[in-house]
């Protein structure tokens, strides 16, 4: 166990390849992170900011089972506001996927996946859509991990016999303060921005 994520209840090793793996039983949508609007989008690269001034907030992390690998699914399908983390943008009428979104998109992914692979059906054979997406979301997370790269200090403060039976002093990352954009702030704007432009989504 060597860090955690501060989005995530569960050890980092374990909870970033426990979430990159949920679109696969879903439809394409789902699985592509895509969406469909009443305009064709033009822009090719992210020209706007998102248009709030974000709090700070802080996250203790803990040790839950909630988001983990035998969570309940519906928990897992709850993590994105309606429109799955894209919003229209009033300033030049084009809808983005906010990259915060497409984070736990890709976490939720993973989780479901891995949970098809050690879980569910350990016999299941993966597609190349399947593979590929796994693939995007592995370099996209960490890409973001890089970008958005948080210096907290986690002591080894965890006690764990290893299979030699040696006591190992290690990480989980649990019980450590970490501050943060205020998520439930973004999530607000979400739900509200979508309740206002609605119409601009195809049903």
């Amino acid at each position: 166990m060597m860090g955690r994520s501060v989005t995530l209840p569960l050890p980092l090793v374990a909870a970033v390849l426990v979430a990159l793996f949920i679109s696969v039983s879903s439809d394409t949508l789902e699985i592509l992170l895509s969406a469909s609007f009443k305009h064709s989008t033009s822009i090719t690269s992210s020209e706007r900011t998102f248009p709030v001034a974000l709090r700070r907030a802080a996250m203790t992390t803990t040790k839950s089972e909630r988001f983990g690998l035998y969570a309940n699914s519906s928990d897992w399908q709850s993590i994105l506001p309606r429109g799955d983390g894209f919003f229209y943008h009033p300033d030049d009428g084009q809808h983005y996927l906010l990259a915060h979104y497409h984070n736990l998109h890709c976490l939720r992914s993973l989780r479901h996946y891995l949970n098809i692979a050690m879980v569910s059906n350990p016999d299941y054979k993966f597609n190349t859509m399947d593979k590929s997406h796994v693939d995007h979301c592995l370099i996209y997370l960490r890409q973001i991990a890089l970008c958005n790269a948080d210096v907290t200090l986690e002591p080894a403060s965890h006690k764990q016999i290893t299979p030699d039976g040696k006591v190992a002093e290690t990480v989980t990352g649990v019980g450590i303060t970490h501050q943060c954009t205020d998520w439930s702030q973004i999530w607000e704007y979400m739900e509200d921005n979508f309740e206002k432009y609605k119409d601009t989504y195809e049903d």
